[in-house]
């Protein structure tokens, strides 16, 4: 998975969205949510593990309970833990402090978004093994699942002119990382992990009852049918075919087969080593940039 060129266009057309009104009958934080997996770069994902964004992929906006919805998460793993991080993205135009400068009073806006996030800690707490079961078809290997877990919080609200004024709100922050374990983020942060850290876009998926579905899936979906098989992942019948056409053996893969050949073929695929159905030079059976998984990482272009 190559790293992406900065694109200031990119970067403009963001921060149009963060300072413009929502179109009527709109909420500007699902207009923001909606740009953000449009474009997949720009999406943060700071807690990430030596192995990466498992599957390349966040999900969006999955449900803990019946009142209680992330707006995504993501998994990332090194050879002996899992992390899970539970995203809330707010406005941009909620201030995170108010304009007295004397000291560092937050918001009701940042402080009703933050017991948000608290809720689900408490929750989580409570309900770890019943939410990890349902990620479970998702945490793979399979040889990986029972690797220690850890959870953790971001918080992505208003602006960092705000945020950044003073050290006693800069100190506030802090305090709400350490005693809380919430990261505290504004848009501002979220585009400087665009600017200096490493761009790559990134399959949105969603929970639809006890499966998981592609919202936006990436030309290359690296290994994914290596080790999901279709009791717990669903294809609309063009995603289907789009991934025919690029060379996975969906059909044997619907059958029950998983693809562990580049992640596109099955193991009893009789097609010569070597040769794609297009009668192109297929990849190499294990490619250079695979982690010790089985699971590509992204490399540098």
């Amino acid at each position: 998975m190559p790293w992406l060129e900065y694109d200031d266009a990119l970067v403009q057309e963001f921060l149009k969205v963060l300072e413009s009104r929502a179109p009527a009958r709109r909420q500007k934080e699902q207009v923001v949510q909606d740009f953000l997996e449009q474009h997949t770069e720009l999406v943060p994902t700071p807690n990430l593990l030596n192995h990466h964004l498992a599957l390349n992929s966040i999900i969006s906006k999955f449900r803990l309970s019946t009142s209680l919805i992330t707006d995504y998460i993501y998994l990332t793993k090194s050879s002996g833990l899992w992390k899970i991080t539970f995203v809330e993205l707010e406005t941009p135009d909620k201030a995170i402090f108010t304009a007295d400068m004397r000291r560092a009073t937050a918001t009701a806006a940042f402080n009703n978004a933050l017991d948000q996030v608290v809720d689900w800690k408490t929750y989580l707490d409570e309900h770890k093994n019943e939410i990890l079961e349902r990620l479970r078809p998702l945490i793979v290997p399979i040889g990986m699942r029972e690797n220690p877990v850890t959870f953790e919080y971001q918080l992505i609200i208003g602006r960092s002119d705000n945020k950044n004024r003073s050290p006693k709100r800069l100190k506030y922050l802090e305090h709400i990382r350490q005693g809380l374990g919430i990261e505290v983020y504004s848009y501002d942060t979220l585009l400087g992990f665009y600017t200096h850290g490493q761009r790559y876009r990134k399959n949105v998926m969603r929970a639809e009852g006890d499966r998981f579905a592609f919202k936006y899936m990436l030309p290359y979906v690296p290994h994914i049918f290596a080790h999901v098989g279709p009791a717990d992942l669903s294809l609309t019948t063009e995603q289907g075919a789009e991934l025919i056409k690029r060379g996975y053996e969906i059909e044997k893969w619907k059958s029950g087969e998983f693809l562990t050949v580049n992640g596109k073929l099955a193991a009893s695929s009789d097609r010569p080593f070597g040769i794609s159905p297009l009668g192109r030079p297929k990849l190499a059976a294990m490619p250079p940039d695979v982690g010790e998984d089985g699971e590509t990482e992204p490399t540098a272009s």
